[in-house]
Protein backbone atom coordinates (compact mmCIF):
# COMPACT_ATOMS: atom_id res chain seq x y z
CA UNK A 1 0.00 0.00 0.00
CA UNK A 2 3.12 1.96 0.79
CA UNK A 3 4.95 1.43 -2.44
CA UNK A 4 1.34 1.88 -4.42
CA UNK A 5 0.84 5.94 -2.52
CA UNK A 6 4.27 6.62 -3.27
CA UNK A 7 3.86 5.81 -7.36
CA UNK A 8 0.55 7.66 -6.84
CA UNK A 9 2.12 10.42 -5.38
CA UNK A 10 5.05 10.36 -8.07
CA UNK A 11 2.28 10.43 -10.69
CA UNK A 12 0.60 13.59 -9.38
CA UNK A 13 3.85 15.51 -8.78
CA UNK A 14 4.43 14.48 -12.76
CA UNK A 15 1.23 15.54 -13.97
CA UNK A 16 1.90 18.73 -12.28
CA UNK A 17 4.06 20.26 -14.29
CA UNK A 18 1.74 19.47 -17.62
CA UNK A 19 -1.44 20.07 -15.89
CA UNK A 20 -0.32 22.94 -13.83
CA UNK A 21 -0.35 26.30 -14.28
CA UNK A 22 2.10 27.46 -11.33
CA UNK A 23 -0.06 25.84 -9.12
CA UNK A 24 -3.46 26.98 -10.27
CA UNK A 25 -5.86 23.97 -11.68
CA UNK A 26 -5.77 24.53 -15.54
CA UNK A 27 -8.28 22.48 -17.62
CA UNK A 28 -5.38 20.63 -21.19
CA UNK A 29 -7.05 18.68 -23.80
CA UNK A 30 -6.62 14.91 -23.72
CA UNK A 31 -6.97 14.84 -27.62
CA UNK A 32 -3.27 16.71 -27.90
CA UNK A 33 -0.06 15.54 -26.76
CA UNK A 34 -0.69 15.17 -23.10
CA UNK A 35 -2.62 11.89 -24.41
CA UNK A 36 0.30 10.53 -26.18
CA UNK A 37 2.98 11.56 -23.90
CA UNK A 38 0.51 9.48 -21.18
CA UNK A 39 0.23 6.76 -23.46
CA UNK A 40 3.68 6.19 -23.89
CA UNK A 41 4.41 6.69 -20.09
CA UNK A 42 1.98 4.00 -19.22
CA UNK A 43 0.03 6.45 -17.17
CA UNK A 44 -2.96 6.29 -19.20
CA UNK A 45 -5.25 3.11 -16.81
CA UNK A 46 -3.16 4.88 -14.01
CA UNK A 47 -4.99 8.28 -14.52
CA UNK A 48 -8.27 6.82 -14.85
CA UNK A 49 -8.31 5.46 -11.94
CA UNK A 50 -6.59 8.71 -10.36
CA UNK A 51 -10.16 10.31 -11.84
CA UNK A 52 -12.09 7.26 -9.98
CA UNK A 53 -10.53 8.85 -7.07
CA UNK A 54 -11.03 12.25 -7.67
CA UNK A 55 -7.50 13.46 -8.07
CA UNK A 56 -8.11 14.82 -11.84
CA UNK A 57 -11.33 15.13 -13.40
CA UNK A 58 -12.65 15.17 -16.86
CA UNK A 59 -15.06 17.26 -19.22
CA UNK A 60 -16.23 17.33 -22.80
CA UNK A 61 -15.75 21.12 -23.90
CA UNK A 62 -18.23 22.72 -25.36
CA UNK A 63 -16.75 24.68 -27.43
CA UNK A 64 -14.54 22.29 -29.08
CA UNK A 65 -16.03 18.96 -28.32
CA UNK A 66 -12.98 17.71 -26.91
CA UNK A 67 -12.56 15.88 -23.76
CA UNK A 68 -10.34 17.79 -21.56
CA UNK A 69 -8.52 16.92 -17.78
CA UNK A 70 -7.21 19.00 -15.21
CA UNK A 71 -6.24 18.21 -11.87
CA UNK A 72 -8.46 19.15 -8.63
CA UNK A 73 -7.89 20.67 -5.24
CA UNK A 74 -7.12 16.98 -4.00
CA UNK A 75 -4.40 16.13 -6.86
CA UNK A 76 -2.89 19.58 -6.52
CA UNK A 77 -2.48 18.83 -2.56
CA UNK A 78 -1.19 15.38 -2.83
CA UNK A 79 1.19 15.87 -5.92
CA UNK A 80 2.81 18.86 -3.85
CA UNK A 81 6.34 18.07 -2.24
CA UNK A 82 5.69 20.03 1.13
CA UNK A 83 5.01 23.95 1.78
CA UNK A 84 4.56 26.28 -0.97
CA UNK A 85 7.82 28.71 -1.16
CA UNK A 86 6.49 31.64 -2.58
CA UNK A 87 4.08 32.30 0.35
CA UNK A 88 6.09 31.24 3.03
CA UNK A 89 8.97 33.80 2.12
CA UNK A 90 6.27 36.72 1.96
CA UNK A 91 4.63 35.93 5.10
CA UNK A 92 5.40 38.59 7.69
CA UNK A 93 7.17 38.63 10.48
CA UNK A 94 6.07 40.57 13.90
CA UNK A 95 9.45 40.62 15.19
CA UNK A 96 8.94 38.05 17.69
CA UNK A 97 10.94 34.63 18.77
CA UNK A 98 8.52 31.85 19.78
CA UNK A 99 10.74 29.51 21.96
CA UNK A 100 10.21 25.88 22.76
CA UNK A 101 12.48 25.20 25.94
CA UNK A 102 12.19 21.52 27.78
CA UNK A 103 14.14 19.18 29.64
CA UNK A 104 13.01 15.52 29.41
CA UNK A 105 15.22 13.22 31.24
CA UNK A 106 16.55 9.95 29.97
CA UNK A 107 14.04 7.89 30.70
CA UNK A 108 11.43 9.62 28.68
CA UNK A 109 13.73 9.56 25.54
CA UNK A 110 10.89 8.16 22.96
CA UNK A 111 8.92 11.41 24.16
CA UNK A 112 11.78 13.54 23.90
CA UNK A 113 12.85 12.63 20.10
CA UNK A 114 8.90 12.72 19.28
CA UNK A 115 9.09 16.52 20.60
CA UNK A 116 11.99 17.13 18.66
CA UNK A 117 11.08 15.73 15.21
CA UNK A 118 7.25 17.28 15.43
CA UNK A 119 9.54 20.89 16.45
CA UNK A 120 11.91 20.26 13.38
CA UNK A 121 8.83 18.98 11.02
CA UNK A 122 7.34 22.45 12.06
CA UNK A 123 10.00 24.42 10.77
CA UNK A 124 11.32 25.49 14.26
CA UNK A 125 15.49 26.12 14.38
CA UNK A 126 17.27 24.37 17.04
CA UNK A 127 19.86 27.03 19.22
CA UNK A 128 20.33 23.65 21.57
CA UNK A 129 18.78 20.36 21.33
CA UNK A 130 16.61 21.62 24.04
CA UNK A 131 16.20 25.21 22.97
CA UNK A 132 13.74 25.21 19.89
CA UNK A 133 12.81 28.81 17.85
CA UNK A 134 10.95 29.84 15.56
CA UNK A 135 9.43 33.36 13.83
CA UNK A 136 5.94 32.07 13.52
CA UNK A 137 2.78 31.91 16.32
CA UNK A 138 2.59 28.60 16.92
CA UNK A 139 -0.91 28.12 17.93
CA UNK A 140 -1.81 24.97 16.55
CA UNK A 141 1.98 23.27 17.63
CA UNK A 142 0.92 24.51 21.54
CA UNK A 143 -2.12 22.68 21.34
CA UNK A 144 -0.17 19.25 20.27
CA UNK A 145 2.86 20.30 23.18
CA UNK A 146 -0.10 20.69 25.54
CA UNK A 147 -1.20 17.53 24.77
CA UNK A 148 2.12 15.48 25.79
CA UNK A 149 2.40 14.19 29.23
CA UNK A 150 4.94 17.04 30.65
CA UNK A 151 4.30 20.01 32.94
CA UNK A 152 5.61 23.34 33.40
CA UNK A 153 8.92 22.34 34.94
CA UNK A 154 9.83 19.62 31.95
CA UNK A 155 8.50 22.32 29.16
CA UNK A 156 7.60 25.69 28.67
CA UNK A 157 6.26 27.66 25.63
CA UNK A 158 7.42 31.68 25.11
CA UNK A 159 7.07 34.13 23.31
CA UNK A 160 10.21 37.02 23.16
CA UNK A 161 12.54 39.27 22.40
CA UNK A 162 16.29 39.26 22.93
CA UNK A 163 17.59 41.98 25.34
CA UNK A 164 21.13 41.01 25.40
CA UNK A 165 21.59 42.96 22.08
CA UNK A 166 21.44 39.58 19.48
CA UNK A 167 20.11 40.56 16.34
CA UNK A 168 17.86 38.75 13.76
CA UNK A 169 20.59 37.37 11.71
CA UNK A 170 22.91 36.32 14.89
CA UNK A 171 19.35 34.04 15.92
CA UNK A 172 18.67 32.49 12.10
CA UNK A 173 22.69 31.61 11.92
CA UNK A 174 22.24 30.06 15.22
CA UNK A 175 19.55 28.29 14.81
CA UNK A 176 19.82 26.77 11.33
CA UNK A 177 22.32 25.06 9.27
CA UNK A 178 22.15 27.57 6.48
CA UNK A 179 25.20 25.63 4.47
CA UNK A 180 23.53 22.87 4.32
CA UNK A 181 20.24 24.67 3.04
CA UNK A 182 21.88 26.40 0.56
CA UNK A 183 23.50 23.87 -0.70
CA UNK A 184 20.61 21.27 -1.39
CA UNK A 185 19.33 24.36 -3.06
CA UNK A 186 22.14 24.58 -5.48
CA UNK A 187 21.83 20.83 -6.05
CA UNK A 188 18.39 21.80 -7.39
CA UNK A 189 19.91 24.53 -9.61
CA UNK A 190 21.79 22.28 -11.22
CA UNK A 191 19.52 19.26 -11.84
CA UNK A 192 17.12 21.98 -12.89
CA UNK A 193 19.62 22.86 -15.93
CA UNK A 194 19.57 19.17 -17.11
CA UNK A 195 15.47 19.62 -17.50
CA UNK A 196 14.66 17.63 -20.41
CA UNK A 197 13.62 19.50 -23.69
CA UNK A 198 11.12 19.08 -26.34
CA UNK A 199 12.74 16.64 -28.22
CA UNK A 200 13.65 14.66 -24.41
CA UNK A 201 9.72 15.12 -23.81
CA UNK A 202 8.47 12.46 -26.31
CA UNK A 203 10.73 9.66 -24.57
CA UNK A 204 8.57 9.54 -20.91
CA UNK A 205 11.25 7.29 -19.41
CA UNK A 206 13.91 10.37 -19.94
CA UNK A 207 10.97 12.43 -18.00
CA UNK A 208 10.40 10.39 -15.08
CA UNK A 209 13.44 9.75 -14.39
CA UNK A 210 14.55 13.19 -14.02
CA UNK A 211 11.42 14.28 -12.35
CA UNK A 212 11.25 11.40 -9.49
CA UNK A 213 14.83 13.07 -8.73
CA UNK A 214 13.56 16.60 -9.01
CA UNK A 215 11.29 15.75 -6.39
CA UNK A 216 13.71 14.17 -4.04
CA UNK A 217 15.66 17.01 -4.29
CA UNK A 218 13.44 19.57 -3.64
CA UNK A 219 11.88 17.17 -0.85
CA UNK A 220 14.84 17.69 1.00
CA UNK A 221 15.09 21.58 0.13
CA UNK A 222 11.79 21.67 2.11
CA UNK A 223 12.74 19.19 4.92
CA UNK A 224 15.98 21.47 5.99
CA UNK A 225 14.33 25.12 5.11
CA UNK A 226 11.99 26.59 7.07
CA UNK A 227 11.46 29.06 4.89
CA UNK A 228 12.00 32.27 6.88
CA UNK A 229 10.03 35.61 6.44
CA UNK A 230 12.08 37.80 3.81
CA UNK A 231 13.27 39.91 6.53
CA UNK A 232 14.85 36.99 7.98
CA UNK A 233 16.51 35.38 4.89
CA UNK A 234 20.38 35.65 5.17
CA UNK A 235 22.70 37.28 2.26
CA UNK A 236 23.54 35.37 -0.65
CA UNK A 237 20.46 33.04 0.07
CA UNK A 238 19.72 30.83 -3.25
CA UNK A 239 16.19 29.62 -2.34
CA UNK A 240 14.33 32.27 -3.86
CA UNK A 241 16.66 32.36 -7.05
CA UNK A 242 16.38 28.31 -7.44
CA UNK A 243 12.97 28.59 -7.16
CA UNK A 244 11.99 31.25 -9.81
CA UNK A 245 14.26 28.81 -12.08
CA UNK A 246 12.04 25.86 -11.02
CA UNK A 247 8.61 27.82 -12.42
CA UNK A 248 10.22 28.72 -15.58
CA UNK A 249 11.30 24.92 -16.38
CA UNK A 250 7.42 23.75 -15.45
CA UNK A 251 6.42 26.80 -17.91
CA UNK A 252 9.03 25.04 -20.17
CA UNK A 253 8.21 21.15 -19.76
CA UNK A 254 4.54 22.46 -19.62
CA UNK A 255 4.48 24.32 -23.43
CA UNK A 256 6.26 20.95 -24.31
CA UNK A 257 3.49 18.77 -23.60
CA UNK A 258 0.65 20.98 -24.83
Amino acid sequence: MGAMKARTELLLYQMSYALDRLSRPTWQNLDSTFESWAYRSGSLRQIQRLEAQAYVETRRDETTGKRVIRLTEKGLAAGKAGWDPGSRWSRPWDGKWRMVLFDLPETERQLRDQLRKSLSRSGFGCMQRSVWISPDPMTELAAQLRAMPVNAESLMLLEAVPCGGESAPDMVQAAWDFKRIDLAWETLGSHLKQAPDRDEMQLPEAFQRWSAKEREILQRCLRLDPLLPNALLPPGYPGKEVWNQRRKVIQTISRAID
